[in-house]
């Protein structure tokens, strides 16, 4: 399974009273995603991140790059039979590709570490995050977790899709995808929410009147990145090399 998405990607931080009132407000106007749990519109992500011994990723994302990069194994919980979904993300701007091939944990685990898969072919969406993992010698570096609520539009052959991120807490690396002993908070967006605005092509224009009713601000938030600081923060040497530390009111992109 697998395959490439390209979409428009933008962000915003919320506080989490204000979040409240613009989530029932798109819950009037848009169906919960299918991943939510047990009929609701929330579920948990967890994505393990990885970068080469530069830290380039990381860099890239610290000092606000036009053309940035992910690569990620994302899982939606840590029981053995929950799959998991390797991820090669690329941003120019606000638009936004990805490719992700959906495998079983012990399969990815193996593609990770760098091993063939065993019981698994060789799907393009596989093949690209091998060959990136290959090409940037890339290790595990950190886990990031949070808490989804998703919301799809019914316009536009469902082509919007509003997220809100809340409870975003961090790891280091585990073997063989592993759920971590403990988990660290972000400071950063203690009480906020991150919302995600994601579309193709352009939005119906009731997207646009919810951006002026709530008095929405564009502003990034890299999860990554800021995962990468609290680790750093907390003693966590996180493999191989040390990323430079960031400047004090330095634009980031996620």
């Amino acid at each position: 399974m697998g395959g490439r998405t390209t979409r428009y990607e933008v962000k915003y931080r919320i506080p989490l009273d204000e979040a409240e009132d613009l989530m029932r407000w798109v819950s009037q106007r848009m169906r919960s995603d299918d991943f939510g749990e047990g009929g609701k519109a929330s579920y948990s992500v967890h994505s393990l991140y990885l970068d080469d011994a530069r830290w380039s990723i990381y860099d890239d994302t610290r000092l606000g790059a036009f053309d940035r990069f992910k690569l990620r194994a994302r899982t939606y919980g840590f029981s053995p039979g929950d799959n998991v979904f390797l991820e090669v993300k690329r941003r120019e701007g606000e638009l936004m590709w990805k490719t992700r091939a959906e495998v079983p944990r012990a399969e990815a685990a193996r593609v990770i570490s760098g091993d063939a898969p065993q019981n698994l072919p060789w799907t393009p969406a596989l093949e690209a995050f091998r060959a990136e993992v290959d090409r940037r010698q890339a290790v595990p570096r950190v886990w990031v977790s949070y808490r989804r609520e998703a919301w799809v539009g019914e316009d536009r052959g469902n082509l919007v899709r509003i997220t809100f991120d809340s409870n975003v807490r961090c790891a280091p690396p585990t073997s063989a995808l592993t759920e971590p002993a403990a988990w660290y908070p972000l400071p950063d967006v203690a009480g906020i929410v991150i919302l995600e605005l994601k579309y193709s092509g352009s939005y119906p224009g009731w997207i646009a009147d919810m951006v002026r009713q709530f008095e929405l601000e564009r502003k990034s938030m890299s999860k990554y990145r800021h995962s990468v600081d609290v680790l750093l923060s907390n003693g966590f040497a996180m493999m191989a090399g040390r990323p430079r530390q960031a400047m004090p009111g330095t634009g980031e992109v996620a």
